[in-house]
């Protein structure tokens, strides 16, 4: 692949650019990959052979090892990380021993390196030349032979639900040679300030999501053209535009000459360097765009199982831990009284571990040391498991009740900053305990029910629910009730909501408990959600039976939408509460 369109020729031409001087430290140890260790500040990272780097700078040195590693940050600075120290370092930069490689760059690029993993980091996948994950301003993108986007929830622009567009493709004369048909956040590429689409919703005029856009223009579906259509004309006249009007869509800086067509049943398309692009979404809501041959995508390097395009729950599947020692992923399974690790993609078994009867709730990922060495957490009935990536338990683990079981776990990180809290509720006492780092008694947490809280029904479910600015740990019981605590384990909120607890509860938040439901199968499989400050009954609430169901982002809008199964059948609905997809038959 060019490397154009990875880094900021200029800038890093800059920054290795004139006089060198010798400076040739020490080794200090095997290197780490700084990949593992890089902070969201960093906004570009790119992976590329010694020789391409060279090629790439005009340089006549070839550092040593295997890969060149360089980052940019948002503050426009470049820092090089390799496995040996240059002979002669570039005019205006430094160099420092980290983790048995070096890094390189000017004071304040080194001045702002801090190990402190993130988004990026959980987003990269090594051991491709010329790979590189980049920040967009919808999400982020990962690119080595094809392309992986993670739309990003948070910045999304939303509105309402509607049926989705055409994937329309262009062709003919004078076409564009880039364009990407996808929803908005979807696609590997970040479009200029002054693009049609920007202004249009900053004109407040309600586009779908769904578009295919190009560097200068694109073809958009208004929600409403009747009311819109002359607001449209107004700012295509104020920045020159040229339109043409399709029924309820737009062509904005389009070309009559351009041949358009649509493909049956396939949503995601692309063109870039005279290429056809798939994109494929994830259960897990990224977008892999592959290269579309005559036969289909491409089976090449990129693979769409190392990116997970299975909707729903595999059978016995747990979760997923990154294993730092390969850079990959672990899928964890329950098979035959054992948890098992296997590489995603791979039936090769990282590790085994014993266990049978695991409580609800999976295997959620760890970095207990904060060093970017992650582990796997699970529970039994008689203990709390924190296993590494060979399978060993960690020092402190597993957690034993001093008295009956366990009854239900849940790992919390109230901040997101690997301050993790581990609750775990026994059937003895009937109280919920808290423990952090190496099995440690959290300090200040002491569970208090509140008045008419029946202790000795047993704590069957645990959540953490961040509303606004407040942290709520929900605690379910067998009886049906429901407490609403602190941080500190003291009553935040009572609820009237009684909650059958045969299944995990889901939640849809908002700002506040009354703008908060739960969601759970009541005792003759109907679905049942209930808002938790007021006890009222809403949206789905007795419309679908189910034996199952869970939250997926199943049509790649960034939006978690509700999934039921019913007897083999499943259905997702939207904020609606309305089905957005036909049953699709499981076996």
């Amino acid at each position: 692949m060019k490397l154009w369109w990875m880094l900021a020729l200029s800038t890093l031409v800059a920054l290795v650019s004139g006089t060198m001087f010798i400076s040739a430290p020490a080794d200090s140890g095997p290197p780490a990959n700084p990949m593992h260790w890089a902070s969201d500040d960093w906004v570009q990272w790119t992976q590329m052979a010694p020789e391409a780097f060279a090629s790439f700078l005009g340089a006549q040195e070839v550092l040593d090892g295997e890969w060149v590693r360089v980052f940019r940050h948002a503050e426009g600075w470049m820092l090089q990380h390799h496995e040996r120290p240059w002979k002669q370092v570039p005019q205006g930069s430094l160099q420092k021993a980290w983790r048995g490689g070096w890094i390189s760059g000017p004071p304040e690029a080194l001045a702002v390196w801090a190990e402190d993993p993130a988004t990026m980091a959980g987003h990269w996948r090594d051991g491709q030349t010329s790979a590189e994950l980049k920040r967009l301003e919808l999400g982020w993108a990962w690119q080595s032979e094809g392309w992986v986007i993670w739309p990003d929830t948070n910045v999304l622009p939303t509105f309402e639900e509607t049926p989705s567009a055409l994937s329309w493709q262009v062709q003919g004369r004078n076409a564009p040679e880039e364009w990407w048909s996808s929803r908005r956040g979807e696609s590997p590429m970040d479009w200029p300030s002054d693009h049609p689409e920007r202004l249009l919703l900053a004109a407040g005029i309600p586009l779908h999501s769904h578009a295919t856009r190009w560097r200068d223009g694109g073809r958009f579906r208004l929600r409403d053209k009747d009311t819109w259509e002359e607001e449209v004309e107004k700012l295509a006249l104020q920045n020159g535009w040229v339109l043409a009007w399709t029924n309820e869509e737009v062509v904005i800086e389009g070309d009559a000459r351009w041949e358009w067509s649509t493909t049956e049943g396939q949503r995601l398309t692309g063109r870039q360097q005279n290429t056809d692009w798939s994109g494929t979404i994830t259960a897990q809501g990224a977008v892999v765009w592959a290269r579309l041959e005559e036969d289909g995508p491409e089976d090449g390097p990129l693979t769409l199982a190392s990116f997970e395009t299975t909707k729903g729950p595999e059978k016995g599947l747990l979760g997923e831990v990154r294993n730092h020692r390969s850079g990959g992923r672990m899928r964890l399974f329950l098979e035959e009284g054992r948890v098992v690790a296997r590489e995603a993609g791979s039936d090769a078994l990282t590790w085994s571990f014993p266990a049978e009867g695991l409580l609800s709730g999976g295997a959620r990922e760890v970095d207990v040391y904060a060093n970017g060495k992650f582990q796997a957490m699970f529970a039994e009935a008689d203990g709390l498991h924190l296993v590494d990536v060979k399978g060993r338990e960690v020092a402190g683990f597993p957690l034993r009740p001093d008295d009956g079981e366990w009854t239900a776990w849940a790992l919390v990180d109230y901040d997101r900053n690997r301050s993790y809290r581990y609750l775990v509720a026994d059937d003895a006492s009937g109280l919920v305990r808290n423990f952090r780092k190496e099995g440690q008694t959290t300090p200040g947490w002491s569970h208090r029910p509140a008045e008419g809280v029946d202790k000795d029904s047993p704590v069957r479910h645990l959540a953490h629910l961040r509303l606004g600015s407040r942290d709520y740990v929900y605690v379910g019981r067998e009886n049906g009730q429901v407490e609403l605590l602190k941080r500190n384990g003291t009553t935040r909120a009572q609820t009237p909501v009684q909650v059958d607890p045969t299944h995990p509860p889901l939640f849809r938040t908002g700002a506040d408990l009354d703008r908060t439901s739960v969601l759970f199968l009541d005792a003759t499989g109907f679905v049942r959600e209930f808002v938790l400050g007021t006890g009222e009954a809403v949206g789905i609430s007795g419309q679908a039976r189910a034996d199952r169901m869970s939250q997926e982002d199943v049509d790649g809008d960034g939006i978690l939408e509700l999934v039921t199964w019913w007897r083999g059948e499943s259905t997702a609905w939207d904020a609606r509460n309305e089905p957005i997809n036909r049953p699709a038959r499981r076996d």
